[in-house]
C-alpha cells in the first residue's frame, strides 16, 4: 500500500509542475496579447487536459493494486457493504422509534423543565387575583389561557386555545383557563368564581373556568349555572382527579392541563374518554423511543468512528496519495445577471387590522365545581 502511495504522490506531484509551469507561461503571455479572458480560456482548456490525462494515470496505478491483492479488493467490497446496510438499519430503526403524532410529540417534549425553572426563579413573586390576572381573551378572541408565571409551554397553550376554541364554537361553553404559580390566598375556588363573575364568563350562563396554582398544588373547576348540569361537581373532581393530578405529581403540567382541556372537552361533546393510565403509557412509550433514538444515535457514530478506522485500510473515502492535484487557477466564476442589492419586494405596513378583542357573554357563577390538590 504504501508503494502505491508514493507512486500515487509521485504522479501528482509531476502534475503539480507541469501546473504550475502553465501558470507562469501565462503571466508571461497575458502582458503581450490585448483579450486577457480570451488567452485565460485557452490556458483553462489546456489545464483541462492536463486535469484528464492525471485521472487516467492515476486510475491505472489504483487498478493495478486491485488486481495485485484480490483478497484485499474482495474485503474492501464486503466491508463497504456491511457500512451500507448497518447505516440504513440504523436509520430505520431510528425512524420506526418516532412517535406516530406530531401532536402529541409536541405535547411530550414540551420544555416541562424550563418552565418549571422558570416558576421557581428568585423573581418577585406575584399572588394572582381576579383584579391583577390578565385575561387574553379581551384583547384576543381566540385566546382563553392566561399563563402570566409561564408554567406551561408555549406549544401547550396554543394547543389548549385550540381545543378551548373548538369548545366555544362547537358546543357553545365560553370559558376561560388561568395557570399560575400562586393565587391570592391559596384559593382557586374563589379566584375563579370571582374571574368568572366579573367578566360575565358564559353564554346564557354556560361558562367554564378553570384554575391551577402549580406552586399551591391547588386545581379547580368551575362550571356556570346552566353548564352545572352538563358537568357537576363529582365530574369536575373526577377529571381532575384521573387527567391532571397524576401529571402533575410528576411535575408535568404541560400535560396535566393539556388532557384535562381535552378530557372536558369529550365529556361536554358525550364523547368516550380515555385513562389516565393509559395515557401514561402513552408517555412511557414515548419516553422508552427517545431512549431508542439516542442509543441508535450512539450506535451510528460508533459505526462511522469503525469506518473511518477501516477506511486506512480500504480507502472507500479515494484510494489516493497525500498529495492533491492543483486546482483550475484559470477558473472565473461567471457573473451573475442583474443589477445589484436586493429588489423585488414591496415596501409599507401590514394593512388591516391584527387580532381582534373578544367580549364574554354575560355569564355568572353560583359555586357549582370541584377543587382537588396533590
Amino acid at each position: 500500500m504504501e508503494e502505491y502511495k508514493t507512486s500515487l504522490d509521485k504522479l501528482t506531484k509531476q502534475y503539480n509542475q507541469a501546473i504550475q509551469a502553465l501558470e507562469s507561461a501565462f503571466e508571461l503571455e497575458k502582458g503581450q496579447v490585448g483579450r486577457v479572458s480570451k488567452l485565460r480560456e485557452q490556458y483553462s482548456v489546456r489545464y483541462m487536459q492536463l486535469a484528464q490525462e492525471y485521472k487516467t494515470k492515476r486510475q491505472v496505478i489504483i487498478e493495478e493494486y486491485k488486481q495485485s491483492h484480490p483478497e484485499w479488493t474482495k474485503a474492501r467490497k464486503m466491508w463497504g457493504w456491511i457500512f451500507v446496510v448497518g447505516i440504513l438499519t440504523a436509520m430505520t430503526c431510528c425512524t420506526m422509534a418516532l412517535p406516530d403524532s406530531p401532536e402529541s410529540e409536541a405535547i411530550v417534549e414540551t420544555v416541562e423543565g424550563s418552565a418549571s425553572a422558570l416558576s421557581d426563579s428568585p423573581a418577585e413573586v406575584t399572588y394572582w387575583n381576579a383584579d391583577n390576572i390578565p385575561i387574553p381573551y379581551l384583547q384576543d378572541s381566540t385566546q382563553y389561557v392566561s399563563n402570566p408565571d409561564h408554567v406551561l409551554s408555549q406549544q401547550t397553550v396554543d394547543n389548549m386555545n385550540a381545543t378551548l376554541q373548538r369548545l366555544n364554537l362547537d358546543l357553545g361553553v365560553q370559558s376561560a383557563v388561568i395557570v399560575v404559580n400562586h393565587i391570592e390566598n391559596d384559593d382557586p375556588f374563589r379566584l375563579a368564581q370571582d374571574v368568572g363573575n366579573k367578566y360575565g364568563v358564559g353564554y346564557g350562563d354556560r361558562g367554564l373556568m378553570v384554575v391551577c396554582g402549580y406552586q399551591d398544588h391547588s386545581l379547580n373547576i368551575s362550571p356556570g349555572r346552566s353548564l352545572e348540569g352538563d358537568l357537576t361537581d363529582v365530574e369536575c373532581r373526577r377529571l381532575e382527579q384521573q387527567y391532571a393530578v397524576p401529571f402533575m405529581k410528576r411535575e408535568q403540567p404541560d400535560s396535566a392541563m393539556y388532557y384535562l382541556t381535552e378530557a372536558i372537552y369529550s365529556t361536554l361533546e358525550k364523547k368516550q374518554l380515555p385513562t389516565a393510565s393509559s395515557l401514561m403509557a402513552e408517555e412511557a412509550e414515548d419516553d422508552e423511543a427517545e431512549t431508542v433514538i439516542l442509543t441508535t444515535l450512539i450506535a451510528i457514530i460508533g459505526w462511522c468512528i469503525f469506518f473511518l478506522y477501516k477506511n486506512s485500510k480500504y480507502h472507500w473515502m479515494g484510494l489516493m496519495g497525500m498529495v492533491p492535484l492543483l486546482a483550475n487557477p484559470f477558473y472565473v466564476a461567471p457573473r451573475s445577471s442583474g443589477g445589484s442589492g436586493f429588489g423585488g419586494f414591496g415596501g409599507g405596513g401590514h394593512s388591516g387590522g391584527g387580532f381582534s378583542g373578544g367580549s364574554f357573554g354575560g355569564g355568572s357563577f353560583g359555586g357549582g365545581g370541584a377543587t382537588s390538590r396533590w
